[in-house]
Parts: C-alpha cells; sequence; structure tokens
C-alpha cells in the first residue's frame, strides 16, 4: 500500500510507539491529571511514588526543559550539573541533616554516611566557596542553575507526578554582593517564573508563603487552582490578587477560598549557607572585614509542572488531554484511510507523499489502518494532539483544541 510504505520512510509510526496498556489507578485517587496521564500512556506507574516516564511523557518533558532554559538564560543564568550524593559533614554543615532527617534517603558506604539530595542548597554553596576567592568582583551577580532529578523520602506520595519520591526539578542559586542586588535579581527571576508560566498558558498566583527549613527573609510562591492542590488561598475578584489563607494581602471582603497547587517557589536566603561554607568576595579585592555572599534560591518541578498544568488545563468531565500548545508530545497525527476502505485509492496518496516530504518531528502517522478513522481520531485526543489530518474522501483536517 502506498500509504503505508510512505509513512515508513518518512516519519514516527504510531504502531510502533511504546504505548503501554496502562495500570490501575488506586481507588483513592482524586487526581484528574494522573488517570489522563496513564489513559494516554504518557507516564506508566508500577512501583507507586515512583511513576515511569512513557516516550509521550519523555517527549514532554524535553519541550518543557526549552521554555524553561530559555527564560533562565535570559536573566543570565548558567546552566551545570552537581552530585545528587551529598556527604553527611556537608549536610551537618548547614544542620540540614537533622533538621530534615525524615525527608532524606540515608545510606551508608564504606563506613561513610550520605544521602540522595531532595535540594542543592549546601552542593552550590560549597562549589562556590571552593572557587570564590578567584571570582572577580564584575562576575556578580552570579546565577547558576541546573535540571536534575531530586529524591525525598516522601511518606504522602499521591496524584501521579503531583508528590512522588523522585521528581525532575529545575533548581537556580544566585550570589550576591549585597542585599540591593540580591533584591533587584530576585525580582527578575519573579517575573521570569510568571513568563513561564503565561507560555504555559497557566494562571498563576504570586504570593508570599512561609521559608520553612529553607530558611531566609523573603519568598513567594506561584500556585494554579486546582481542586487536588494542598494549598488553600484566597482570590479576589476585585483587584485579581490571591494570598494563602494564613497570609490575607487584600483589603477587599469579597474572597473566594479555593485549593491550589504549587508551581514554583523563590526565596531570598540571605546568607544563611553562604556564612555556613565561608563563602565570601575574593581575598583579592576586599578589606579584611569579609562578609558573606547573599545567596537566593529558584525552583521549578518539571515532572510536578506537567501533572499541574494537566490539572489545571483539562476540565474535569473531559477524557481528553488538554496540554499547553508548547509542550503538547506532538503536534499533528495523520489518519490514512481504513484499510480496504474505498479511500485507499482515491488519489489522495499524492498529497500524503506532499505532507510526508516535510522533515518535521512533530508528525506522526496512526498507520493502525486495521482501524476506523473515528477510533483513531479519539486515540489522538485522548493524547492531547491538536492538529489531525485524515485522509477519507478528502484530505480533512481537525483542530481538536482550541489552542
Amino acid at each position: 500500500m502506498v500509504f503505508i510504505s510512505s509513512i515508513r520512510r518518512a516519519i514516527q509510526q504510531r504502531s510502533r510507539l511504546f504505548l503501554p496498556t496502562p495500570v490501575h489507578l488506586p481507588r483513592e485517587s482524586k487526581s484528574n491529571s494522573q488517570s489522563l496521564l496513564q489513559e494516554a500512556a504518557v507516564v506508566h506507574s508500577v512501583e507507586h511514588g515512583f511513576p515511569q516516564l512513557l516516550p509521550l511523557g519523555f517527549r514532554v518533558l524535553t519541550k518543557l526543559k526549552k521554555v524553561i532554559r530559555v527564560e533562565m538564560n535570559a536573566v543570565g543564568g548558567q546552566e551545570l550539573s552537581l552530585p545528587a550524593i551529598g556527604r553527611r559533614n556537608m549536610w551537618e554543615t548547614s544542620d540540614r541533616w537533622n533538621l530534615m532527617h525524615d525527608e532524606l534517603f540515608k545510606f551508608k558506604d564504606h563506613n561513610e554516611e550520605y544521602c540522595l539530595s531532595p535540594t542543592h542548597e549546601e552542593a552550590i554553596t560549597k562549589l562556590v566557596s571552593s572557587v570564590c576567592k578567584s571570582i572577580a568582583r564584575s562576575n556578580y551577580p552570579l546565577l547558576l542553575y541546573q535540571i536534575t532529578w531530586k529524591y525525598r523520602n516522601e511518606p504522602n506520595y499521591r496524584h501521579g507526578l503531583l508528590r512522588t519520591k523522585e521528581f525532575l526539578m529545575k533548581d537556580l542559586y544566585s550570589f550576591h554582593r549585597n542585599e540591593e542586588c540580591a533584591q533587584q535579581v530576585y525580582e527578575q527571576v519573579c517575573d521570569a517564573y510568571e513568563r513561564i508560566f503565561q507560555k504555559l498558558e497557566l494562571k498563576c498566583f504570586k504570593v508570599p508563603a512561609d521559608s520553612g527549613l529553607m530558611g531566609g527573609s523573603l519568598n513567594h510562591e506561584f500556585l494554579g487552582i486546582s481542586p487536588v492542590g494542598e494549598d488553600t488561598i484566597l482570590t479576589c475578584s476585585t483587584c485579581g490578587r490571591g494570598s494563602l489563607k494564613n497570609k490575607p494581602q487584600c483589603e477587599h471582603t469579597e474572597k473566594v477560598e479555593q485549593r491550589a497547587i504549587e508551581l514554583g517557589h523563590c526565596f531570598l536566603l540571605g546568607d544563611r549557607y553562604t556564612k555556613a561554607f565561608n563563602a565570601t568576595e575574593g581575598s583579592s579585592y576586599v578589606t579584611e572585614d569579609k562578609k558573606p555572599l547573599i545567596m537566593g534560591c529558584y525552583g521549578i518541578g518539571l515532572t510536578r509542572l506537567m501533572a499541574a498544568a494537566v490539572e489545571i488545563l483539562t476540565p474535569r468531565e473531559s477524557s481528553d488531554i488538554r496540554w499547553p500548545r508548547r509542550i503538547v508530545p506532538y503536534q499533528v497525527a495523520i489518519l490514512p484511510p481504513k484499510k480496504g476502505s474505498p479511500e485507499e485509492a482515491n488519489g489522495n496518496e499524492q498529497t500524503l507523499g506532499r505532507l510526508l516530504q516535510l522533515d518535521n518531528n512533530e508528525w506522526f502517522a496512526d498507520d493502525r489502518t486495521e482501524l476506523t478513522i473515528g477510533y483513531r481520531l479519539k486515540d489522538c485526543q485522548k493524547m492531547g494532539v491538536p492538529i489531525v489530518i485524515a485522509f477519507g474522501k478528502r484530505a480533512v483536517g481537525f483542530l481538536l483544541s482550541k489552542n
């Protein structure tokens, strides 16, 4: 058949995609995204708390990384990679070995104790401390970030990717010579976060929050409205602002209480970590009174954000995923005619041939021609593919989403 032979030479085939049958969801799950992502074979869960990203999910994640990298680079961030394993003595320097005791995955090797890092304040500050004497004054502010897997011994893992023991996170750390500079960069990164969520079509509320074990003088959460969220937010239709329930920020009396998902978190840490690790300005140009660098940290959980986007954008009654257009796994699907149908040889080969000459990995063809167009179209809707080109008596394009 001309259609299928052309497809197999050109682009990804649906029949060869790794889309295993989903496992049963736990009965207590109230997460819309958990069921949708598993039904569409974006995520698979063999061990609860450790969901696996399948090829569709990995494509989404790759695109999400690109969106975030663009904004982090735009504010002056430089990407690096830090070890996932941290020694006990490093974590004891900040006192978080004990403060985060139950959250850390701890283990021993050759009589030394380690943990799998849920965050990297200690590692990045120790790195900067080891080289700060050679860093020129003109290099500040110094913004370093990574996108890497984190590990937290989370006892209440639930809702698929929203709360897990292993998760992919972007964490940016900034180092400054003074508080004023730190404050300026803090505002710039917060603005970058808002641009990220705008690109992902997510309405978010920037709200003051508690510092918790991270410490610091200033921090904000970015929250998106969702019934499975773990924060309670008060939103005001008059001023359009939101605040955590225990931190009211609006004087208007008519507020609506809603549940919300954390999409990102920014902290101005001060010198808590830099003082502990002796990260100061370089000795070649400072006086005897060396001051610790001022530090900020900024986090976005990418795997969590994937699920949050589906949770927020997809209507509760829908069985079809609605992705932000920038991170949809495939932009276009091609549906050849059903095998044995009159449409197999009605002259559409030329049209399809022109499409298949386009070198674009945003296309895939559902070559399962033993199935009807309608059945395959429904599969595309379930995956969240926004545009489908179906070949019947003529080539017809379906716009499946309003993005």
